[in-house]
């Protein structure tokens, strides 16, 4: 029988096999066969991919991490790596694999290595590898992807117009992504412009009403146009949708309640945001005047 045909026919076995729910069989073949033929990539990210399903992250790194010391320019192999680190969040490890490879040569690179930096809060050199991606690859379908990066990164910077203009570069592609009208709302908001702010995070809610983030812009965007109803609506919902809300928005909360002449509730969440921390001076002053409304029975007009 042909050496091919068996290897192609004992592959298809191994891949019935993970068909059928079977990664033990299956791996049990690739193993074999990687012995027989260790010069096969193919088998390499087979063998790699079901352990990862089996959720045998380092059995699988070591694998190809194996295979790259004994061919260490294999491009393939080592971006494939790379992103196998950047799938489980192994980012220090994503960048070590991934800079070996000139990025001029593979400007992807550029984006993987960025993006690893981003997840370890390194926002400086992800925002050196973000650039030179998008200067490099001006086709790939990541280039707004990345600009959306790049704009998270200079709002975390308070360079809020440069956030814009990044915001901008990625709308063709993603103006109807809930997070690209989250970045719009919270660059306008720092930016003092709340009511072209608070068109964009209604789309954001719109978008993904289950995700939590917007709910919370809404509310302090609301607050700084003096919708407080609204406020405290969002904030509530906010609230509502994660497991632990910090002092400084029930503090918020309480403003709103507070302006809304809502001043018992207004105290109850002063109260809460002092408990959170005790160290409060916002919620602290709040809780002072809300007590003081209470006590001399006096409804504010809104001024207070």
């Amino acid at each position: 029988m042909d050496q091919k045909y068996q290897f192609d026919h004992k592959l298809k076995i191994a891949g019935d096999f993970e068909a059928q729910g079977k990664p033990l069989h299956a791996a049990q073949i690739y193993n074999a066969l990687l012995v027989e033929n260790p010069e096969s990539v193919e088998l390499y990210f087979r063998l790699a991919n079901l352990y990862e399903q089996m959720g045998n992250i380092t059995p699988a790194a070591n694998l190809l991490k194996e295979f790259l010391e004994n061919d260490p320019e294999n491009k393939e192999v080592r971006l494939f790596l790379g992103q196998y680190f950047l799938r489980n969040s192994k980012w220090d490890e994503a960048v070590e694999t991934l800079s070996y490879i000139l990025p001029q040569d593979e400007p992807i690179v550029f984006f993987f290595i960025g993006y690893a930096h981003f997840m370890l809060k390194e926002y400086e050199l992800a925002k050196i590898n973000f650039i030179n991606f998008v200067s490099n690859d001006r086709q790939s379908e990541l280039l707004h992807e990345a600009n959306i990066y790049l704009a998270k990164i200079e709002l975390i910077f308070k360079n809020f117009e440069s956030a814009l203009i990044y915001a901008k570069k990625a709308d063709g592609m993603y103006s109807n992504y809930w997070e690209l009208n989250k970045i719009y709302a919270e660059t306008y908001f720092n930016l003092g412009m709340y009511a072209h702010a608070v068109d964009f995070i209604e789309k954001a809610i719109k978008l993904n009403p289950d995700e939590s983030v917007p709910y919370e812009w809404a509310g302090k965007i609301y607050l700084k146009l003096g919708d407080y109803l609204k406020a405290e609506k969002n904030f509530l919902k906010y609230i509502e949708s994660i497991e632990d809300a910090s002092s400084d928005i029930y503090t918020k909360l309480a403003e709103a309640c507070l302006k809304a002449q809502k001043t018992q509730d207004a105290l109850a969440y002063y109260d809460i945001a002092i408990k959170l921390d005790p160290e409060n001076k916002t919620a602290l002053a709040g809780k002072t005047r809300a007590s003081s409304l209470l006590n001399n029975n006096v409804v504010s007009d809104g001024k207070i």
